[in-house]
């Protein structure tokens, strides 16, 4: 318990560290970011800008960037790249197909967790024959450790899309940014949701999706494993089990969203990864647009820096529907 005092003591300070130095090399027109909520007609974007070396890249001014509605400029109204709060939920996937990376999955979160600022809110959860989630979004950090400790449930066949969904309602009363981390291997043996629906979901109601994603546990090493007579049936003879399952879904999922995704494993440095990730969580620039029409459809988002060598994630898409519009 003390070693874990101490690390959450020495997150907070290299956080502040972080900032001090973060808004000593921000543009003359930077100000706090605007926190977009539902129910507005500005529609909000955040963008992570990276140079050529994966690096953030945090100097811009509003007029470095470019918005694009259905390929149609826009003027933007709102600028921002000072360090705003987020608001995450952890989802640790916990089936049997992660048996030997789940230590490894809980480490990451933890990681996350340590580096929370004490703005930030987070909530835990887990998911596979069932879906738990902790009980509200906190900022106490040893209640959220605790939660991915002691509070996890193990089970057997995988609901990765059902969770997703299910968070994502968790999500949808709050405002600013609502970000899913899903840590998984990838594999969803019987979820009711369909991964199209998901994405097409997240892209409606801006929901930003970062995927820690793992090798699933080869055949041969999950024999060595015990497991019950169920999840013999379900993974030992489903041929999905025997390689990596597909990437492309999670990866589409994250970058349609303006997320991220990694590929983990027990050879990676965990600290660096999360460092890096939550570098670009409180450092992303908020831009903001007011559309020129409200007509309910799914709009296409183009986000571009001038600025060469640079690579922009952003959402990819809105949703054009009226503040006073019945959702």
């Amino acid at each position: 318990m003390a070693r874990v005092r101490l690390a959450l003591v020495l997150a907070v300070a290299l956080a502040a560290a972080g900032t001090l130095g973060v808004r000593g090399a921000q543009s003359d027109d930077a100000q706090q970011p605007p926190v977009f909520r539902g129910g507005t007609e500005t529609v909000g974007i955040f963008a992570t800008v990276l140079d050529r070396d994966g690096e953030l890249v945090l100097n811009l001014h509003r007029d470095d960037f470019t918005v694009e509605d259905d390929g149609r400029p826009q003027t933007i109204t709102t600028f921002g790249n000072g360090v705003q709060p987020i608001t995450a939920a952890l989802l640790v996937d916990t089936s049997a197909s992660m048996t030997l990376n789940l230590e490894l999955a809980q480490m990451a979160a933890e990681q996350f967790v340590i580096r929370m600022l004490p703005t930030d809110r987070a909530r835990v959860g887990s998911f596979s024959d069932r879906i738990d989630l902790s009980p509200t979004f906190t900022s106490d950090r040893d209640a959220l450790l605790q939660s991915l400790r002691t509070g996890l449930h193990i089970g057997n066949p995988t609901k990765l899309w059902d969770a997703v969904a299910e968070t994502m309602t968790a999500l949808e009363p709050l405002g600013g940014r609502r970000i899913i981390l899903l840590f998984t291997d990838g594999m969803d043996t019987i979820s009711t949701a369909r991964e199209a629906d998901i994405l097409a979901r997240a892209r409606a109601e801006d929901v930003m999706i970062y995927v820690v994603q793992f090798r699933s546990t080869p055949l041969a090493n999950l024999a060595e494993v015990p497991l019950a007579p169920s999840a013999s049936e379900v993974f030992r003879g489903d041929p999905r089990f025997r390689n990596p399952p597909p990437t492309e879904a999670l990866r589409q999922l994250a970058r349609q969203t303006g997320g991220g995704h990694f590929l983990l494993s027990e050879h990676d440095d965990v600290n660096a990864t999360f460092t890096a990730v939550m570098n670009e969580l409180h450092h992303q620039y908020a831009l903001g647009f007011v559309p020129e029409r409200f007509d309910n459809k799914l709009h296409a988002l183009t986000v571009t820096v001038d600025r060469p060598g640079v690579t922009v994630r952003a959402r990819r898409s809105y949703l054009a529907r009226h503040a006073d519009a019945t959702p």
